[in-house]
């Protein structure tokens, strides 16, 4: 029999997920602390959920337009206009199945083969992962602890060849936590028009800030070159609702459309129409669940400081790097003997890059409870590692 595809079969299989499949299986022998998954704790909130029975049970069931219902496509177009003041239109506006759906979108619009992504590291390994199956070449910017996990413009000039295409940003950032300020969105802007990039930034986690606003990279953009990534997963908690959405000029979402027919068709009606609901009606939803993670936060770190482990501050979405290096292990390992040893499942910094193969990534979506117990015991193993070094 003929082979799989080359890229497929070597694509390495998420860290995350792995770690997931090893934690479900640990719960057979007792309680797992879960803080490896990118994903709120919350239930949606009820106004959402009723609005979605609703659609369902009025017959919006069927197909929908590839480029997503117009009352959504609306409604994403008065959220990007509110937040940034940038004049957007329901023909700046891209539907598809989840965020994840907008990235690969756009990675499937834009590449030709070998076109190089510039890429941060540590970052979300499903990128790597898109650009690899659209035949594309990742390369990597170091967003490095002495910078406070912030780009270097120095490191970006370095690495920008003709065949580079695409700059990738995503703040808040996952796994950091950190938000870029509006004079570092700026310079990133004006890089990619020195050098004729597009700018794909991952703004998924925009309503998820503590100590500043979010700035978004679409104010900077005075020619049309962003594509702005959102969606409804982790502000609203409707991870399993499957919408994103993209912001970007008219002739991108026209080609972003069509590439939805071979691969998704489209998204479910009822998800989208129960979304416009989100979005237009009461944000004290988004409030009260950004204030709780900030409170988690908090308590991370406090455990943290305990244990003289503290490094940095993050300002945004639910992640938090923490240094595993005093172990002297490398994260997989460190990861996997966590689970065995003191039941708390992280994710491994391996899988978000070359830069975070000393770290452990944690989520704070999970209880204040949770989350205290699990640092502390993630700090203990690191510590009984260290100390049997010496």
């Amino acid at each position: 029999m003929k082979p799989f595809a080359t890229i497929a079969a070597q694509i390495p299989r998420s860290g995350i997920r792995e770690v997931m499949d090893l934690a479900w299986e640990a719960e057979k022998e007792g309680t797992v602390i879960h803080l490896e998954v990118g994903q709120p704790d919350f239930d949606t909130p009820d106004h959402i959920v009723e609005a979605t029975c609703r659609y369902a049970r009025e017959g919006h069931t069927r197909y929908v337009p590839n480029a997503g219902m117009p009352a959504l496509r609306e409604a994403a177009a008065r959220y990007f206009e509110h937040k940034t003041g940038v004049a957007t239109s329901p023909n700046h506006i891209l539907i598809t199945p989840g965020a994840v759906m907008s990235v690969a979108t756009a990675f499937l619009a834009l590449l030709e083969v070998g076109d190089e992504v510039l890429l941060p590291d540590p970052g979300w390994p499903n990128y790597t992962m898109a650009v690899a199956l659209t035949h594309g070449k990742p390369v990597y910017y170091s967003l490095l602890p002495d910078n406070e996990y912030l780009p270097d413009l120095e490191d970006l000039q370095r690495l920008v060849t003709p065949k580079t295409k695409i700059l990738l940003l995503c703040s808040p950032s996952n796994p950091t936590g950190q938000v870029y300020s509006a004079d570092t969105m700026r310079e990133l802007m004006a890089f990619a028009r020195e050098h004729d990039l597009w700018v794909l930034a991952d703004e998924i986690y925009g309503e998820i800030v503590f100590d500043r606003p979010h700035v978004s990279a679409l104010p900077f953009d005075a020619d049309g070159r962003s594509l702005i990534v959102s969606g409804m997963s982790k502000s609203y908690a409707m991870t399993g609702f499957r919408v994103g959405f993209t912001r970007a000029s008219p002739a991108y979402i026209e080609v972003g459309a069509k590439l939805q027919e071979p691969f998704v068709s489209c998204g479910s009606g009822f998800s989208q129409l129960a979304s416009v609901e989100a979005l237009d009606g009461p944000q004290e939803c988004v409030s009260r669940m950004c204030a709780e993670y900030h409170r988690r936060r908090d308590a991370a770190l406090e455990v943290l400081r305990e244990y003289g482990m503290y490094q940095y501050t993050p300002g945004g979405a639910f992640y938090l790097l923490i240094d595993i290096s005093a172990s002297g292990m490398d994260s997989r390992d460190f990861t996997y003997e966590l689970i065995r040893q003191k039941r708390v499942a992280v994710a491994p910094g391996s899988t978000f890059g070359r830069v975070t193969n000393n770290h452990v990534r944690i989520s704070i979506a999970s209880s204040e409870t949770n989350i205290r117990d699990g640092v502390r015991r993630i700090c203990e193993l690191v510590q009984e590692r260290g100390a049997a070094r010496t």
